[in-house]
């Protein structure tokens, strides 16, 4: 915006060094003021700042009971990403008092999924999916026992996932089971029948 512009419509007092703030950080700072976090593109460890979130609204509402608390609401639009962060989300999200709703934009997938499953309540817009799927196992290397305990692990991890599921959803164990040889791709009323949201997003009050 020209210094024109500025001195319209701020008047004649004017600092002529005075610079506007980056709109995307005016957007930050007001979500931030209305409890709403976006988690979109990777999960990577930038997306711990979700987890000090929490518990700063947390320790802000600790005087507060929980029904009369504000609900922090999640944003998704995400192919997924670190176990690691997904993870410490999820425990946090688990754990927190203060309800925090997941909202599906669009695709939640992979440890995407994970992290919304977590969430108190979960709504979805009509076009949102999410895609469950088992992971990789990718970049294991090294000597015979290195590479025999990674796969260990990894097997838990797979077991873990299947628990996961099975608990936070309403969908069969033996579907659990066979769906997750590849990737499943689940859109429309089976988000509802499965359990993976609570209500569809119908009205625009519901994202302000």
């Amino acid at each position: 915006m020209d210094k024109q512009v500025i001195d319209m419509l701020l008047g004649d007092d004017v600092d002529p060094n005075l610079q506007l703030p980056d709109p995307s950080l005016v957007m930050y700072y007001n979500d931030f003021a209305n409890r709403i976090i976006w988690i979109e593109g990777e999960i990577d460890d930038i997306l711990l700042d979700v987890a000090y979130k929490i518990i700063r609204w947390n320790r802000e509402d600790k005087a507060t009971s929980i029904k009369d608390r504000k609900p922090i609401r999640i944003f998704f639009n995400s192919p997924g990403g670190s176990l690691d962060v997904e993870e410490t989300l999820v425990s946090i999200i688990k754990l927190s008092k203060t309800p925090i709703y997941g909202i599906a934009l669009g695709m939640v997938a992979s440890a995407a999924s994970l992290i919304f499953l977590s969430c108190h309540k979960r709504l979805a817009l009509r076009n949102a999916y999410l895609i469950l799927h088992k992971g990789s196992c990718q970049n294991i290397s090294g000597d015979f026992t290195n590479v025999q305990n990674a796969m260990e692990d990894y097997r838990k991890q797979i077991e873990q996932l299947e628990e996961f599921y099975i608990e936070n959803t309403q969908i069969p164990e033996e579907i659990i089971h066979e769906k997750l040889k590849s990737d499943w791709y689940i859109r429309g009323e089976k988000l509802i029948e499965y359990g993976l949201i609570d209500k569809w997003i119908d009205d625009i009050e519901l994202l302000l």
